[in-house]
């Protein structure tokens, strides 16, 4: 805390400049209903209500509409005033209270057409720009993209230059967007996955991207609408709705039927609207892997990836209510999920000696009830900012498991996937199976469980602001509690083939646990943050210096009690057969000592920090900035274990500390022609290893896998070093991103491997080690060119190289493996759009090599490439017709099974009916059976290729209906 307060009196002094004599008010001026800027505008400025102010004005920039007016600086309230022929005067009040914050952001000043009448209606042609930069703000005209008749808005997205849709997630200019947002307001918050299905394209006036604030913003400083402290970016897609579509009811339907095996899909979606609420209800049901949700913005949103095939009933209540200052929001949704996953392994494990080579096969089958509650109340004061989150997280499950693996002293030449397993479990297969030959051990495990948890969170925040000084107080209070439990009944099955010492051998062991674990939290913060920001005519330089404590509280109860039953076998053709769960018997199961514990862990964190930023502006009126921010962070905790297990009841407790800063640079242009962007982070974090460490204890509840723990960890440390180049032409459209990153860990804790050959056991230990880090480059280019930019082109390339470095060994004595792992890739695309039809292509490569010094080892050189090529066509009568072809390749995989070449073709066939509300649709997905799952991943202690099961081919009828009810105008 000393170095703190030093550190903090050295910067003040620094600080304690002459202060400014001048003020600078910077605003802007637009009209309410159509969001344009007003020009030639008159504006008044008041001290105390009647004394007229004189000012200078200092700059007009009409194409991000700000003004910059100059007045002597004189403590007191003010009134801004505007006004023009024809609209309804606006003005501001604000307050001047201190010489160090002259420089005055004031916002917007909104003006009101003063008279309207109803005319006829008359058509009206203009020419639309299709994208505009205001700022930090890209603004799209939806006016200006030519959209089929029914579509949504996926649709429009589709079409907007730079912006990338795929599989629901939305990126604009190489930066991902974190929400999508309606009329500026929050749906199903906190999920960056947003799908476009529902709301009608015709509905939207502009689409805005730009850096989202936080809730309190308005109350922390700011010069010229740029942030001192350079916080992080938070981008999100803004639609903003036409005025017409502001008030009635939103909804749809749809029903689909699908062969072979019966695929189904059920939706359904109503939504009620208006200036201050939304209020939205969905459901849906299917087994074709659709999660997606229904929310207040009109749309099909959210979802999430699942593995293998998903039966999903679903169904859920959004919420939003404003008024005046206060707005409270939330959701609640219900989910039951039936996820049935399957996975087909080819595992190398790295050895000195000789590596082993291992299959396995795994099928899991859950059937969850999952309740999501979550809701959020706000109020904005004009001097402060609060905020209330409560939330409920709800899981039960009831699971079922069953997995084959086997061990090879040389690796098994299979004609498919895990042939080997199913000829050394095939009746008999121990003794006829020409796989036995080389084979270690044989394992097979069942497994019957019930699983379920509960997480609730209170959280409030709230932001005060001195309007004497403009500074202001943080302070967040958050609690909460979580409880999990895990019941299983497990069958395990061993037997060790030809290869190994114990021929013939082999076990069964019966397991019954009983897990319970419980979580209590609680976390203080408080902050302050002291702002300098005065008026400068010139070169601008200004700072602000936050000092924080934070306080945290966490005590975890564990209880874990496992009973067994361990039956040795001298030959393995009478013991190969597994036992189903619910054949074993409880009463026959007795304690496993050494593997029942309860645990009561208590800890209690301090941690002082303090943020410094710095912001250089050239003048007041300069489009560029340059912000610097370090963090400097203290933690100390004290730990408490009490652990009692078997023949161990002990006390254990410690005092930690770590330091962790962080330092930002950040160079930005907002030039009118061109945006350019410069940034580059580095920090350095020191992790503790777990108290449990300390214990010395053995694990030893998976036969194959005996985990001990070190007591003698030190710290790992890690260095991570990025930058950022963007460069984006406002006029031409175009942009380039560069991006390199570098990390690098010492002390880390690699999970050393002692493997016994005979048995088959692995003991795992944690232990220190040097040497692993990695770097990753890449360049992104997007570019529009062609009559109203009918055709987009995009380019990626990527690099990255990873120095991976563990311990495995099969002698008592550790040796380090390193493996060198460089991958090399390039994406290219290119699509075309006429009118209401859009083409496109596509293709990408890229390059895995894989070397090490290592004796034995295998170097890797594997390919996968992917082609495709997809369209659109919007053909009269209002059909279309929309197909995606798409080539994956792989090949160099040292499994050949795994060296395949698939074609994936999916088509759609649309007829729309009734202006664009009924819809009949027909789907087929993956026409040629070939969609192939499978993953690859290289380390220092093996490499894993893996497949995992697909949602298989289907053709499937939808039928779709949308309405949407506005209120009828009023006779005038």
């Amino acid at each position: 805390m000393q170095k703190f307060v030093s550190i903090l009196a050295c910067i003040l002094c620094q600080l304690s400049v002459a202060y400014a004599q001048k003020c600078l008010a910077i605003f802007g001026v637009t009209e309410e209903v159509i969001e344009k800027p007003i020009e030639d505008a008159r504006f008044t400025l008041y001290f105390n209500d009647s004394i007229q102010v004189p000012y200078t004005v200092i700059s007009i920039d009409k194409q991000s509409n700000t003004y910059q007016f100059e007045f002597d600086y004189r403590p007191g309230k003010y009134t801004l005033r505007a006004e023009k022929e024809g609209y309804t005067d606006a003005q501001k009040d604000f307050t001047v209270t201190s010489k160090r914050n002259t420089l005055l952001g004031l916002g917007t000043l909104w003006m009101k057409k003063s008279k309207t009448r109803q005319l006829k209606e008359a058509v009206v042609r203009a020419t639309h720009i299709k994208m505009v930069t205001r700022g930090d703000t890209v603004v799209y005209d939806a006016a200006a993209f030519d959209l089929a008749e029914g579509s949504m808005l996926d649709a429009l997205v589709a079409q907007l230059p730079g912006a990338e849709l795929k599989d629901g997630q939305i990126k604009v200019n190489g930066k991902f967007i974190e929400s999508l947002m309606v009329n500026g307001e929050d749906f199903f918050a906190g999920n960056p996955k947003v799908a476009l299905e529902n709301l009608p394209a015709y509905t939207v006036k502009n689409i805005k991207v730009y850096d989202r604030a936080a809730n309190d913003d308005y109350l922390k400083a700011k010069v010229n609408g740029k942030k001192i402290d350079g916080a992080d970016e938070h981008m999100v897609m803004d639609v903003i709705l036409k005025k017409a579509y502001s008030n009635g009811w939103l909804g749809n339907v749809e029903g689909g039927y699908g062969l072979p095996s019966d695929r189904y899909l059920g939706k359904a979606f109503g939504m009620g609207y208006s200036g201050k609420m939304r209020l939205a209800a969905f459901a849906n049901l299917n087994n074709i892997k659709d999660t997606q949700t229904g929310s207040s913005s009109g749309q099909w949103g959210g979802g999430w990836a699942q593995d293998g095939e998903l039966d999903v009933k679903m169904g859920g209540l959004d919420y939003l209510y404003s008024h005046d200052r206060a707005k409270v929001f939330g959701n609640v949704t219900l989910t039951h999920e039936e996820p049935e996953v399957e996975y087909k392994g080819s595992n190398v494990n790295y050895f000195n000696s000789g590596d082993i080579f291992e299959r396995s096969h795994s099928l899991r089958n859950d059937r969850k009830l999952h309740l999501i509650s979550a809701h959020q109340f706000q109020y904005s004061a004009e001097h402060a900012y609060f905020e209330l989150k409560p939330s409920i997280d709800y899981l039960k499950n009831n699971y079922t498991s069953i997995s084959h693996r086997a061990q090879f002293s040389e690796n098994p030449e299979e004609q498919y996937r895990v042939q080997s397993l199913d000829s050394l479990f095939s009746p008999n297969g121990m003794a006829s199976s020409n796989f036995a030959r080389h084979l270690l051990t044989r394992i097979g495990n069942d497994q019957d469980g019930k699983s379920d948890w509960i997480i609730a969170n209170l959280a409030a925040n709230s932001t005060i602001s001195f309007p004497s000084t403009q500074d202001n107080i943080e302070i967040a209070l958050t609690g909460n509690y979580r409880r999990d439990t895990n019941r299983y009944f497990n069958s395990f099955n061993r037997v060790y083939g030809n290869s190994s010492p114990n021929v013939g051998k082999g076990d069964n062991l019966f397991q019954k646990s009983d897990y319970v674990s419980k979580t209590y939290g609680m976390n203080a913060d408080i902050g302050y943050t002291w702002n300098y920001r005065p008026y400068q005519s010139g070169a601008g330089h200004y700072a602000l210096i936050k000092p924080e404590v934070q306080y945290d509280f966490h005590r975890y109860d564990q209880v874990n009690t496992l009973l067994h039953l361990h039956e040795e076998f001298a030959n393995g053709a009478n013991g190969s057969m597994m036992v189903p769960p619910s054949a074993i018997s409880p009463e026959q199961l007795v304690v496993d000592l050494n593997n029942t514990y309860a645990s009561n862990l208590t800890q209690n964190k301090i941690s002082p920090l303090v943020s410094f930023a710095y912001l250089y502006v050239p003048s007041a009126s300069s489009s560029k900035s340059f912000n610097a921010d370090l963090t400097l962070r203290e933690d100390i905790m004290h730990e408490r274990l009490d652990y009692d297990k078997a023949q161990l009841d002990t006390l254990l407790s410690r005092t930690i500390s770590k330091f962790t800063p962080t330092i930002k640079l950040r160079y930005k242009d907002n030039g009118q022609k061109v945006r350019t962007e410069v940034e580059t982070n580095y920090s350095f974090t020191k992790n503790v290893p777990s108290i449990y460490n300390q214990l010395g204890t053995i694990n030893d509840s998976d036969p194959t896998n005996i985990y001990v723990n070190n007591p003698g960890l030190e710290k790992p440390r890690t260095h991570s070093v990025n930058a950022r180049y963007a460069r984006f032409h406002n006029q031409r459209h175009n942009n380039v991103v560069l991006y390199a990153s570098y990390g690098r860990t010492d002390n880390a804790i690699a999970q050393a491997r002692l493997y016994n050959r005979a048995t088959g056991v692995s003991t795992w230990m944690p232990k220190n080690i040097n040497g692993n880090w990695n770097t990753y480059e890449s360049v992104q280019y997007n570019m529009p060119f062609g009559k109203n930019e009918a055709f987009q082109f995009q380019t990626v390339t990527t690099a990255s190289y990873v120095h991976s470095v563990d311990y495995a060994s099969e002698s008592e004595t550790l040796e380090r493996s390193e493996v060198n792992n460089l991958t090399l890739g390039e994406q290219l695309a290119l699509s075309y759009r006429v009118g209401k039809h859009s083409f496109g292509i596509r293709g990408s490569l890229s390059w895995l090599n894989s070397r090490s010094a290592r004796e034995g080892y295998d170097n890797i050189s594997a390919f996968d490439i992917t082609a495709g090529a997809n369209a659109t066509l919007n053909l009269p009568m209002n059909w279309q017709i929309t197909t995606d072809l798409n080539l994956y390749n792989r090949s160099g995989y040292s499994d050949h099974t795994l060296n395949t070449t698939n074609w994936v073709w999916n088509a759609s066939l649309a007829k729309t009916l009734l202006k664009g509300n009924l819809t009949f649709r027909l789907n087929a997905v993956d026409i040629l059976k070939q969609i192939s799952n499978v993953q690859h991943t290289v380390n220092a202690q093996g490499r894993t290729e893996t497949w995992v099961n697909s949602q298989p081919r289907y053709v499937m009828l939808h039928v779709v209906y949308r309405f949407n009810v506005m209120p009828k105008k009023k006779k005038s």
